[in-house]
């Protein structure tokens, strides 16, 4: 083999997969426009989730924590994987009582966040429609989404009325405990906002801001179509029979 022959056979090895992988993608991704919402769409504007002061700086905590190594917020396309049909992880599915709101991760759905959250493994559930699972999964239990998650990072296992069909999830959970996010105070004068957990008499479970700020966050996950449906363009949403 002569050196030129093999100069063109590692350019052909290394530098095409580059370009498909790296170059061409980040050129059409680097300059993202908002989507427009087509004429006779029920919304106006463009297709921007909303988040509060609190949301925001949750999302630092998020990834302060760690909690991207074990958690993905990452539909897949269908012919990628899976992930629309795995336990409302895109949404809900179509029942009599509410439409199919299921539908795959887009670009614009990081819009203004400093960090793309996408996670590295999933050692965990999927976590783009959170807030959407735990509103359904909570429905008539008297327990908020926000103190679910609180009492979940506190005690992961320790929790109860998270359940997707016949599994109780929090009983197989694997997450460590985010007790460093809580502090122990004298129950006598507290006032409210304490965790409904057993510890020593007299002795309370108090959430600090860090705490709150990632369950504001966690539950603010709603990345489905109900409440802001996407333009007919962008909606690939499969479509699901009706569960009785």
């Amino acid at each position: 083999m002569t050196f030129k022959a093999f100069i063109f056979g590692l350019l052909a090895s290394f530098g095409f997969p580059w370009l498909v992988a790296v170059v061409i993608p980040f050129s059409k991704m680097r300059a993202l426009e908002p989507v427009k919402y087509e004429e006779g769409d029920a919304a106006t504007g463009v297709f921007i989730p909303k988040r509060d002061g609190r949301v925001t700086e949750g999302s630092k905590v998020y990834g302060q924590e760690g909690c991207y190594q074990c958690h993905t917020q990452l539909i897949r396309p269908t012919y990628a994987g899976n992930d629309v049909f795995r336990g409302e992880w895109a949404g809900l599915r179509k029942t009599l009582d509410n439409p199919d709101t299921r539908r795959e991760t887009l670009a614009m759905d990081y819009q203004d966040e400093k960090v793309a959250h996408i996670g590295q493994s999933r050692v965990g559930p999927d976590l783009s429609n959170l807030g959407r699972r735990l509103e359904q999964s909570l429905k008539g239990t008297g327990v908020s989404p926000e103190d679910w998650v609180l009492q979940h990072l506190y005690n992961p296992r320790g929790v109860k009325n998270y359940r997707i069909g016949t599994q109780d999830l929090p009983e197989r959970s694997t997450c460590p405990s985010k007790a460093g996010l809580f502090k122990i105070v004298d129950s006598y004068g507290a006032g409210g906002g304490l965790l409904p957990v057993e510890i020593e008499d007299g002795k309370g479970v108090q959430a600090s801001d860090r705490a709150r700020q990632l369950a504001s966050y966690l539950t603010s996950l709603k990345k489905d179509t109900l409440g802001q449906p996407l333009p007919e363009s962008l909606n690939t949403n499969p479509q699901a029979p009706v569960e009785e």
